[in-house]
């Protein structure tokens, strides 16, 4: 009963899906136009969400990548010094990645040896508090080890380093040039997050006034400027010069100069926002300085260069600005008139 019943099924089967299938064609042929539009608005939404979606996690990952400045700072390093290697040393590709040991040890060496002459004490006993005599060791066993280590092998980075380069004796596929030496030294120097903060010390000791005391939001600015730029012309260099590869050349042209103006824009946006506290108080005059032989009411200091409010006071540019932000309605800080 059941051998009978299988064959009329399937002809059923067939005979209906034919039906629907010849229904559908019609259906199509009728509203083509309609059908069409249906289709492309499925594939319109689909591409738009792949696309989406596509684009936050490469940002999400672009951000998660900037935030990491250590690990930025790194990978800006290494591929730098790959370009510099394809131009200064094309036969000798290890130049760079030793070269970035070296700076990277230099550097660890005095941040360490500036550690240790910031100690007052060297003794490894010391006691629990200010009023106690109880004494105890400050330097555990590991502590101990971890810091001889760094001693023998700072030992052996300086009888290497004075080896390569006092000697001219060392690795046999690292021969710099001083001309590579000093530039990918500068570019270390600018872009590692550890020196970008003795820089900012460095150039607020030069005390020009055009910065008005905002050295620490001008230093990135530079650092980065240069550095986009320093890459700007090694990209293009290697790239009709030489015979790089275009994998280097386009993670260069993202890394070293995509983000790196994009981090230059953040910081100048910062500057600009503190810059702008003091955009409507004009410059003092030469003539106004030397006239009135001005002393600022702020910081009680003679003033090379200074701003004036509209009730004829002069203040230091850095002044002004903190006792500008210190208030919530802006007034003189010498007659408190509202500016």
């Amino acid at each position: 009963m059941r051998r009978m019943r299988d064959p009329a099924w399937r002809f059923a089967l067939k005979h209906s899906t034919i039906q629907v299938f010849i229904c559908a064609i019609c259906v199509l042929m009728d509203n083509r136009g309609t059908c069409y539009t249906m289709v492309n608005q499925i594939f319109k939404s689909v591409w738009e969400s792949l696309t989406s979606s596509t684009s936050n996690m490469f940002r999400h990952a672009e951000d998660s990548y900037r935030k990491n400045s250590t690990m930025a700072s790194l990978i800006n390093q290494v591929l730098f010094f790959m370009l510099c290697d394809c131009w200064f040393c094309p036969e000798d590709r290890l130049t760079g990645l030793y070269c970035l040991l070296f700076y990277n040890v230099i550097g660890y060496m005095i941040t360490y040896a500036e550690k240790l002459l910031s100690l007052h004490d060297y003794s490894p006993i010391i006691r629990v508090s200010e009023h106690s005599n109880i004494r105890h060791l400050a330097m555990t066993t590991t502590k101990v080890v971890l810091d001889l280590a760094k001693v023998v092998t700072f030992a052996i980075t300086g009888v290497f380093l004075l080896l390569v380069f006092g000697l001219e004796q060392g690795l046999e596929h690292f021969n710099p040039t001083w001309i590579y030496i000093f530039i990918t030294a500068l570019y270390y120097i600018s872009t590692e997050p550890s020196c970008q903060k003795k820089g900012s010390l460095l150039l607020s000791k030069l005390q020009l006034d055009c910065f008005e005391s905002l050295e620490v939001l001008w230093y990135p600015v530079l650092v980065h400027v240069f550095s986009s730029l320093a890459s700007v012309l090694m990209v293009t260099v290697v790239w009709f010069c030489t015979e790089g590869g275009w994998l280097l050349i386009f993670s260069s042209g993202y890394i070293n100069v995509y983000l790196c103006l994009k981090d230059m824009g953040d910081h100048w946006n910062v500057l600009l926002r503190e810059k702008s506290i003091l955009d409507k108080y004009r410059y003092a005059t030469k003539e106004e300085l030397t006239e009135k032989d001005d002393i600022c009411a702020v910081c009680l200091q003679t003033m090379k260069r200074a701003r004036v409010t509209p009730c004829q006071h002069m203040f230091h540019g850095e002044c002004l600005r903190i006792c500008l932000k210190q208030q919530i309605v802006s007034v003189c800080p010498m007659c408190k008139q509202e500016l």
